[in-house]
């Protein structure tokens, strides 16, 4: 009897163990994700696309993807597609997934100012396909913060990481093969060694060769309007090493 209490006790104690240790994802660390997109990456087999008709003299740079919440939103113990989409009432939120799922255009306008709606346009050229209808609904929405606070928050961060190491470096080396490195180092050199683990590299595959077209900052929940610190950051045990090779072509606009 004392050995089934004992072999009772262990096989609780190992998948008590597993929760902890992640399981589902219900005890991981609520957090945004940042995802910023290099342009001319994404725009590299894209170029009759709305969003990618800019004329060439503009530099390299980062526009906004979008700002993700990443937390069990709807209380049902997971973190999946039930969590997006934070309409009220069953039937307008399936509605609301089915608009996104064709034009993006057709879904409704965010509700911003004439200033925000400014600032947003500059920051997310995707606009011009309804790309912040797209994140607002989807993802905004779930949140917990206004439009306004929602967009304006992303918009900051983008600025910050425009303002550091890792965008420097990229704006500069456009067009050359830099190592992965070396991108995780930059990151590093303006949050402390480690913090790498907080970023993850989206590469395009072509002909053998990895071609930067997005990054993905993990943020705390608890300091999303506190900036891009090294504080707030999320440094999980295993990080998302992404799908960059070791030596990443950073796209430069075409001449």
């Amino acid at each position: 009897m004392l050995r089934r209490v004992r072999y009772a006790s262990l096989v609780c104690l190992i998948l008590l163990g597993s929760l902890l240790a992640g399981g589902s994802g219900a005890f991981a660390e609520d957090s945004y994700l940042l995802a910023l997109t290099w342009q001319p990456g994404f725009c590299a087999d894209r170029a009759a696309t709305a969003e990618c008709k800019i004329a060439p003299k503009d530099k390299p740079r980062f526009v906004l993807h979008g700002l993700w919440p990443d937390w069990d939103v709807n209380g049902d113990g997971n973190r999946n597609s039930g969590d997006d989409f934070c309409v009220a009432g069953a039937s307008n939120r399936q509605s609301m997934i089915a608009l996104d799922g064709g034009n993006w255009l057709k879904l409704p306008p965010v509700k911003l100012s004439k200033a925000s709606s400014d600032d947003l346009e500059l920051a997310m050229p995707g606009m011009t396909i309804g790309l912040d209808r797209h994140e607002w609904w989807k993802h905004g929405t779930c949140s917990d913060l206004e439009a306004e606070d929602y967009f304006a928050t992303a918009i900051v961060l983008l600025r910050e990481v425009e303002r550091g190491s890792l965008a420097r470096l990229l704006v500069a080396q456009a067009g050359s093969t830099l190592s992965r490195k070396q991108l995780l180092e930059a990151f590093e050199k303006d949050f402390g060694k480690g913090t790498g683990k907080a970023l993850l590299l989206d590469c395009a595959k072509s002909d053998g060769t990895t071609a930067l077209q997005e990054i993905r900052i993990t943020l705390k929940r608890s300091g999303i309007t506190q900036g891009l610190t090294a504080d707030s950051l999320v440094l999980p045990p295993k990080p998302a090493r992404g799908d960059c090779a070791a030596d990443v072509l950073v796209p430069a606009w075409p001449q």
